[in-house]
């Protein structure tokens, strides 16, 4: 059958047509250059690892220049004179100024140069602040880039645009939202302006505006989306340029390292509770914890804040630790009743009707950790009991059960893929600490199950990104001498490195994994290559492919790390500070994303350390 064509009746009717189709390229063109990155949906690999540039082509040092004059107008009140310039075009800036326990007040600035804007906005500040405040809070400055189309809430009352890189101006009440205000107080949903969460934070009181009137998205208002070009005060008077309110290119050396190593444990002790526990979850954006508990991850933060007191001799972090471990120790529990024979204590969950290999495994290496920073010797047995329910869960064959039941067990049969790598790591290092044989023959069944069974066969690319097996690899390595245990570390590392992003449209994802990519993949993976770079070492293979990845992880993870900068906005900056988000837009903080991000850091600081003294 024929198509059917349309036929225009007029000769009008073909340009008309073809000017609304030109027309419409021109919209979204114009649209694409306000979005110029894309959303969460998944860069492709092979787009441009380079660094996303700033929106606006400012002179040579103009930020540094704003910064410095920003701060001395900010102390020096307006006798510090404004900048000659100005093209005359009306220029807009936004001024933030950080306070530690309460979100960071914020002014807008309007003149006929970015210095002028500046001014205005931090004359507004200098109003509402005092002395103290204004001299040991941080400035975060935002210049406005670019301003989309008059847009109106849809139907249901959204808007299009990313609140990660966009903010939002609502015309009518003239009120401009940064995008870090918009993320870190989740202020849009999908889009969707939340205006009760908007008039709780603009009751708080960061803005000149104290509320907005009704509900902007449900009656269907005139927004704008606008792009900034944002930096803030650094050290050395170099300001930190920004990008989703995260240093752009944070600096990586053995020094920012520790400090971030550091923050985390901080962390860590600021959220200890009085029995020992740890604030599990913590949601920064509200300043909440949330319910909920996991022993097991509890035992790891233990572990990292051990490995912190080595690094630092922080006797805060001995403590915290310790008392973790005694809380831990409230819930050992022997064999169950008819499990006659049996001689072992494990870690039994909350409820009591279960255990982990991977909360026994886990409690061994915090306290083993413990000696060897401290060399106290009060748990040593206590981990060797601990070691037996390792034992106890493996079959003659190497395989390591991951759980046992006091109840009814489980319906379908669970399979950790990383017990078993805990318990290989634990038991080799009990090991190296008791000497019992016993521990170090058991590690090396369920290392060579592992390798012989779960893994063989696969291809390299297939291989789990099992970093605690890797670890504990590494260290029969060293025990044993066996080349098998570094060929199959190798193939992982190499999995590991072949997987991770080296490209991105958007700069902050590289050296990252997932799609959008998490905090904690990231610091796993990277504990892994650190256990790899050991075993390079001694094996003399090429290190450079691992530490380069470590690098890039490491950058990806303090871009995650919340700061005096990146938490300027959330309602209790000081309780965040330190804390490891989910991901670049997730913020909800886990004891064990700053567990493993605290341990990986302070590996990748000792390579650094070892490279900067020439070691072999």
């Amino acid at each position: 059958m024929a198509r059917r064509r349309i036929r225009f009746r007029r000769p009008g009717q073909r340009w008309l047509i073809a000017a609304l189709a030109v027309l419409a390229v021109l919209v979204l063109l114009r649209h694409l250059a306000m979005r110029s990155s894309p959303g969460e949906g998944g860069p492709e690999r092979g787009t441009s690892a380079a660094p996303a540039a700033p929106l606006l082509d400012l002179p040579p040092g103009e930020r540094t220049r704003l910064a410095a004059f920003a701060r001395a107008r900010l102390e020096g009140g307006t006798a510090v004179a404004v900048p000659e310039g100005g093209e005359g075009e009306e220029r807009t800036a936004l001024v933030s100024l950080g306070r530690s326990d309460r979100t960071a007040l914020v002014a807008v600035g309007r003149g006929p140069s970015f210095a002028a804007a500046v001014a205005a906005a931090v004359d507004d500040l200098a109003g509402r602040s005092d002395e103290a405040a204004r001299a040991a809070g941080v400035l975060k400055i935002d210049l406005v880039a670019a301003i989309g189309p008059e847009r109106r809430f849809d139907a249901g009352g959204k808007a299009d645009l990313d609140p990660s890189l966009e903010g939002l101006w609502l015309p009518g009440a003239d009120l401009m939202l940064l995008p870090e205000e918009l993320a870190s107080r989740r202020l849009t949903a999908g889009g969707d302006l939340q205006s009760g969460r908007l008039v709780r934070y603009l009751a708080e009181g960061p803005r000149r505006i104290a509320a907005v009137e009704g509900d902007p998205g449900a009656t269907g208002e005139l927004y704008r989306a606008v792009r900034f070009d944002s930096f803030a005060e650094g050290g050395k008077g170099l300001p930190i340029q920004l990008y989703r309110g995260n240093d752009r290119a944070p600096i990586v050396s053995p020094e920012t390292l520790l400090a971030a190593a550091r923050a985390g444990g901080d962390y860590l002790v600021l959220h200890q509770r009085a029995d020992g526990t740890f604030d599990y979850l913590y949601d920064p954006t509200a300043d909440a914890v949330e319910p909920g508990y996991n022993l097991l991850r509890h035992a790891g933060t233990c572990y990292a804040l051990f490995e912190l007191h080595r690094a630092t001799a922080d006797g805060r972090f001995l403590e915290a630790g310790r008392r973790g471990v005694e809380a831990l120790l409230a819930h050992v529990t022997g064999p169950s009743p008819g499990d006659a024979g049996a001689d072992f204590d494990a870690i039994a969950e909350i409820d009591g009707e279960e255990a982990k290999l991977g909360g026994a495994a886990l409690a061994v290496l915090a306290m083993v950790e413990h000696q060897r920073v401290s060399g106290d010797r009060r748990w040593l047995a206590g981990a060797g009991r601990l070691a037996r329910f390792l034992l106890h869960q493996q079959g003659p064959d190497g395989r390591l059960e991951s759980k046992y039941f006091y109840g009814e067990p489980d319906d379908r049969v669970f399979e950790s893929i990383y017990y078993p790598g805990e318990a290989i790591l634990a038991l080799a290092r009990l090991h190296r600490l008791d000497g019992d044989p016993d521990w170090l023959a058991a590690a090396r069944r369920g290392a060579d199950y592992l390798i012989d069974g779960r893994d063989a066969g696969k291809a390299t690319a297939d291989l789990p990104h099992d970093h605690w097996l890797l670890m504990g690899l590494a260290e029969l390595d060293e025990l044993t001498g066996d080349p098998r245990y570094a060929a199959h570390g190798t193939r992982i590392a190499e999995a590991i490195v072949a997987a991770q992003r080296t490209r991105s449209r958007h700069p902050d994802w590289i050296g990252s994994f997932y799609d959008p990519p998490r905090t904690t993949p990231t610091a796993t993976r990277a504990e892994a290559l650190v256990a790899m770079e050991l075993l390079a070492r001694r094996s003399g293979r090429d290190r450079r492919p691992i530490v380069e990845a470590l690098l890039r992880m490491a950058a990806f993870q303090r871009r995650c790390q919340l700061t005096a900068v990146n938490a300027l906005y959330l309602p209790r900056p000081d309780r965040a500070a330190g804390g490891f988000r989910r991901s670049l837009t997730d913020w909800e903080v886990r004891i064990d994303y700053v567990q493993h991000s605290v341990s990986s850091l302070l590996g990748l600081r000792e390579i650094l350390q070892r490279e900067t003294a020439g070691a072999p």
